[in-house]
């Protein structure tokens, strides 16, 4: 599948996370490995399954080289029972079908979550 730009697969990707879709969510996750291989549906449970995402807000994109962008998003999920906002960095890249990064401006790409960080919290403001 073609996602013309890493803002549409991103969002793609966090809604099915909220609809705890993980067999959909593994199928837009990159191939790992030698050969490469998909990530199953398993592993994407345990990795995703410990936080209920309730909702994002898609915040600032970068470029950061002809096959790679960074998202930073406000994520709103439960991590056991509590209510958690953080900024998370989404490194999308832009992949073809085996896996390797190509530029972005070819057709038969599509953009993979490739690396997720949490963001530090901003400084609390001074009155």
């Amino acid at each position: 599948m073609n996602t013309p730009t890493p803002q549409q697969a991103l969002t793609e990707f966090l809604s099915c996370w909220q609809k705890r879709d993980y067999s959909s969510m593994s199928r837009l996750l990159p191939v790992h490995g030698t050969p490469p291989k998909k990530q199953t549906v398993k592993a994407t449970k345990e990795l995703y399954g410990t936080q209920k995402l309730t909702d994002f807000n898609l915040l600032a994109a970068r470029d950061t080289d002809p096959a790679a962008t960074n998202l930073d998003v406000e994520m709103h999920y439960r991590e056991a029972g509590e209510l958690e906002v953080k900024r998370w960095r989404f490194r999308m890249v832009y992949v073809n079908d085996a896996g390797q990064p190509i530029p972005r401006n070819q057709p038969s790409g599509s953009w993979k979550p490739y690396i997720t960080r949490v963001l530090p919290d901003p400084p609390a403001l001074r009155a």
